[in-house]
């Protein structure tokens, strides 16, 4: 048979090199092993198709790696919607989709195998009793592991020797955990109960769940996921963060009684390649996970939830640039089955698209324990005045210092990880990464001077010049955990950054610590600031609270509400009340009276005023092209060069311009601005088709970007 493969190197693009079976077995979606320009590659096999005339000599395979199919024909499906509306290779796109195990690629690592003791049905005539009681233990058609075997019986190898037993290799399979159903359904409010009637199942539709923090939306997830589990049917429900995964697990797991599957990218690769293959099975009806879950081979999805919709961690950061939800809408359709999009903080465009009637709008205004937190906004500008910090002004440590007297907890939000954020060299100079055009960040744990931007790593006292003095200024994460415990030497401080999350079930320790209120205070990053849900904390501070808003991006505002409005609603969750504390120099911003007052519709009007302005989206789609060399010329050429190809009298295009280099590389940007995105990628598609037959400068192609800094 002929064999059309994608190649896992994406130079080709989206073209397929032909190859032919020999005596292999081979079927579409299976990996093989490939030689191509005298190296042994992996491909992924597209179609297979008796053999036709060709002018050529067709090349055989040198191996097949699986026994059946990686991929099932909906998931290949989406990898070619992925393709088209991304504009990536199609091997990028199937790599992303599958788990590292199975990823079409030379370096993936093996699937992890044990040795185990099978039961054959031997003569067990003249066995002692031990023996006799040692293979009752193997039920039909079951495995013993060799450790396990070895601690039931020493001797076992010698029903080897007669027959009885043999040993082999099997491929090691997660095994489901007990789960303790806590059958504790809530009393729902009306505006619940409402929601609940209105979204109809076996069909697919995408519905907006807008609620206040603290409205109930979770209790809603989960009896629709009841009524879907119960039908026989899958539910997969997604957050942004790895950190919201804990909790969300225990509250589908104890509410269902069931070993949920969990999918994000703090498990290893044989834990992705376990849970992926439960999916797979049908061995399992629930799913929580972050992005990456949206790709699980479901056989029958029946609900798709994605919690906090609005949150940026959604969005792919490089090629395949696809954002989860359009993932969800596509796998929504093919399923039939509904979607609903939960935010205290839509995005715009999906907000608008509810308004316009394209999506469903839900709404719950109220909070189910009916108070809101009392909001207090101090201007840092007046606590310089009185020669007061104004990065724990006097207001906010008074608050802090009540609530440890109350035995409640604090939780403090400073979007900046690290001790110090600006250094410089004694000749004043600011201390650059050597690879990014961006300042490094001092980390006082390590002792290291570090780029959050592609990792580079240096020891304190190492700077471009040679050994030298560093002055540093600025606040981070590290330093504030410092100071506060100074300040309060008797409070318990933890601190949830990247840093400190690192190591593997970081995430859950430290939420675990802090609802088990053997925390006092937790110092973080914007990942406490969404979706959880902890009783006794009764103080959010927020400090620098309009540091996002000095940026330049179009969307700069927009994360600064949501930032706002999600930390706020952090606060009294349970029987007592709650406070939030924000601390800006710009208390003014209609970002931040509308997020203290909860206002989400009045800061939609404003944002989308600007939008309107602006030709932003929603009103328009934008299309970033990025050029990248590590020769600044060549990647400012290659964008120029590329500007002929695109145009067209629908389609604006801005730029070139130059961007900061990342990772040794100069890059230059064009954006496409337009009214018809089917139109844009189209066009997109053919002119990189053509520039690439004359350049080789890197590009990718992000349609949709989130951020354009």
């Amino acid at each position: 048979m002929y064999l059309d493969v994608y190649i896992e190197n994406s130079f080709l693009g989206n073209k397929t090199l032909t190859y032919q079976s020999g005596s292999h077995d081979v079927k579409a979606g299976m990996r093989v092993k490939v030689l191509m320009n005298n190296r042994e590659l992996i491909g992924f096999v597209n179609q297979v198709y008796p053999p036709i005339p060709m002018d050529y000599e067709i090349a055989e395979i040198i191996e097949v790696l699986d026994d059946e199919p990686v991929i099932n024909r909906e998931l290949f499906e989406l990898a070619e919607w992925m393709k088209d509306q991304t504009i990536a290779p199609m091997i990028r796109c199937l790599q992303t989709i599958l788990p590292n195990k199975l990823r079409p690629k030379s370096n993936a690592k093996r699937i992890k195998t044990q040795r185990v003791v099978r039961r054959l049905h031997g003569d067990v005539q003249g066995l002692t009793l031990t023996q006799k009681q040692f293979l009752d233990q193997f039920r039909t058609d079951t495995t013993i592991p060799v450790k396990e075997a070895q601690k039931m019986y020493s001797g076992f190898r010698n029903l080897i020797d007669k027959g009885i037993l043999a040993l082999e290799d099997q491929e090691v399979i997660y095994e489901s955990k007990p789960i303790v159903q806590q059958d504790a359904k809530y009393a729902l409010t009306d505006a619940q109960s409402d929601i609940l009637k209105r979204v109809h199942f076996n069909n697919a539709h995408t519905y907006l769940l807008h609620g206040v923090t603290g409205s109930g939306k979770t209790e809603i997830y989960l009896q629709l996921a009841h009524d879907v589990v119960s039908q026989g049917q899958q539910v997969l429900i997604l957050v942004p963060e790895i950190s919201l995964t804990p909790q969300m697990i225990d509250r589908v797991s104890t509410r269902f009684g069931e070993d949920v599957a969990i999918y994000h990218s703090a498990l290893n690769d044989q834990e992705k390649y376990e849970q992926y293959m439960r999916v797979k099975r049908g061995d399992v009806n629930i799913v929580v996970g972050t992005r990456s879950a949206a790709f699980m081979p479901f056989q029958n999805l029946g609900l798709i939830v994605m919690d906090e919709e609005h949150d940026s961690s959604y969005k792919q950061e490089n090629t395949p640039f696809y954002h989860t939800r359009d993932v969800a809408i596509h796998r929504s359709k093919y399923h039939k089955c509904p979607l609903v999009l939960g935010s205290a903080s839509p995005a715009l465009e999906t907000y608008a698209r509810a308004l316009k009637g394209v999506y469903t709008l839900l709404e719950l205004p109220e909070r189910v324990n009916q108070t809101f937190p009392k909001v207090t906004v101090i201007d840092t500008r007046q606590a310089l005045k009185n020669r007061a910090s104004h990065l724990l002004t006097p207001t906010l440590l008074d608050g802090i210092y009540d609530r440890l007297q109350k035995k409640q907890q604090v939780m403090l939000l400073l979007n900046r990880r690290g001790y110090m954020t600006l250094l410089k060299d004694v000749n004043n100079e600011v201390i650059q990464c050597p690879n990014c055009d961006v300042s490094l960040n001092y980390h006082k744990d390590e002792a290291s001077l570090k780029c959050h931007v592609c990792g580079y790593a240096a020891h304190h006292n190492t700077n471009t010049k040679g050994n030298q003095n560093i002055v540093g200024s600025g606040v981070g994460t590290q330093r504030l955990e410092e100071h506060l415990q100074a300040l309060f030497p008797q409070a318990r401080i933890g601190r949830m950054d990247a840093d400190s999350t690192r190591q593997k079930n970081a995430h859950e320790k430290i939420l675990n610590s802090f609802m088990n209120h053997e925390t006092d205070i937790l110092v973080g990053t914007q990942m406490i600031a969404k979706g959880l849900d902890i009783e006794n904390v009764t103080l959010v501070g927020i400090i620098n609270a309009d540091t996002a808003l000095a940026h330049t991006d179009y969307r700069a505002v927009e994360l600064s509400f949501e930032m706002l409005l999600q930390a706020s609603g952090r606060a009294g969750r349970g029987q007592y009340p709650g406070e939030v504390m924000i601390q800006t120099a710009n208390p003014e911003h209609y970002a931040i009276q509308t997020a203290i007052h909860q206002k989400y519709k009045h800061f939609f009007k404003f944002e989308m005023n600007y939008r309107q302005i602006a030709n932003y989206p929603p009103y328009r789609y934008l299309i970033s092209i990025i050029f990248s060399d590590e020769d600044a010329d060549k990647a400012f050429a290659a964008a120029n060069g590329f500007v002929p190809f695109i145009e067209d009298p629908q389609i604006q295009q801005i730029g070139p311009v130059m961007l900061r280099r990342l990772n040794r590389r100069h890059r230059s940007r064009i954006i496409l601005k337009g009214k018809d995105l089917d139109v844009m990628i189209a066009k997109t598609h053919q002119a990189l088709e053509l520039y690439k037959k004359i350049n080789r400068t890197g590009v990718s192609v992000d349609v949709n970007p989130l951020t354009l800094e």
